[in-house]
């Protein structure tokens, strides 16, 4: 929390406030009020030029704390905005999705190593909770294509990030792996926001998504005359008509474990896999009536 200080300093200290961006600062006024952390101590000192690089550095931190205060909104109009465009998607592809994604991403950003970078962080958290909008799957017009690249535009994103952002979004649909070529071009932030989408599609969760999905697109359950399909092209595998949603593990899901990118999220999807190998052995039996 940031805390307001009159101060009566000299033409010199304002200016080095108002370039480093802190607070409310005007050069021919006797008292302003810059923006200062709460645990940044500004000292005065006969010598006028240690005062100056004392107060200097205070503002810095200012900023660094401005910084930290920009990301936060940032990320509150993002959670906004898939409020407002998933509003309408079943429940295999709502909010809730995203909150979860956005949970694990983070997690496994931290076992891998990147808690330490902040702007590896936010590019985790922005590309995990923007990755849905826009999904061919959901598009009502086709301007919502361009919706996440326009809001990292309007928010100001830096460049490298927006980039980075867009690049792991673009990329990391199933689509895009179908045919079981792996992306050798992956960087860090990349493994782990698609590591955390596809642990959402696996294990408990990943079960009640799919019939969700398919329960939305009136597929039916099973049919032993139609087989799932063992080879696949991008378009193909968009082009959903005549399966079934059981077909859909052998098709997807059942593949996703040993797609995995990161350490953290391959050790993760064990446990997943294994529930769901039992869960469509099950429905076979019990569809057979042999259990």
């Amino acid at each position: 929390m940031l805390r307001h200080t009159a101060l009566a300093v000299s033409k010199d200290t304002k200016l080095a406030f108002l370039l480093a961006g802190v607070g409310k600062i005007h050069l021919h006024r006797k008292t302003n009020y810059p923006a200062l952390n709460p645990r940044c101590k500004v000292s005065f000192c006969k010598d006028s030029r240690r005062a100056y690089i004392s107060q200097v550095r205070c503002a810095v931190a200012g900023t660094e704390t401005r910084e930290r205060m920009d990301r936060k909104e940032t990320v509150r109009k993002a959670e906004a905005l898939v409020e407002k465009a998933m509003k309408g998607n079943d429940a295999s592809h709502d909010a809730a999705h995203v909150w979860r994604v956005r949970d694990l991403a983070l997690s496994l950003a931290s076992e891998e190593g990147l808690s330490s970078d902040p702007d590896s962080m936010e590019v985790v958290e922005l590309a995990a909770l923007l990755h849905d909008i826009g999904d061919y799957k959901y598009l009502r017009d086709p301007s919502e294509e361009k919706a996440v690249e326009n809001f990292l535009t309007e928010e100001g994103v830096e460049e490298n990030k927006k980039s980075k952002i867009l690049k792991i979004i673009n990329g990391m649909g199933f689509k895009e792996e179908v045919t079981g070529k792996a992306n050798t071009e992956w960087f860090p932030e990349f493994g782990v926001v698609q590591d955390a989408d596809r642990l959402d599609a696996i294990g408990a969760i990943g079960i009640a998504r799919c019939f969700t999905f398919g329960g939305s697109k009136k597929r039916a359950l099973h049919d032993p005359a139609i087989l799932p399909r063992t080879e696949l092209s991008k378009e193909q595998y968009m082009n959903k008509q005549e399966q079934t949603t059981i077909n859909h593990f052998h098709e997807k899901l059942l593949k996703l474990k040993d797609m995995m990118k990161t350490k953290a999220g391959k050790s993760r999807a064990e446990r997943r896999h294994k529930f769901m190998e039992e869960f469509v052995k099950e429905f076979y039996d019990e569809w057979n009536s042999s259990s």
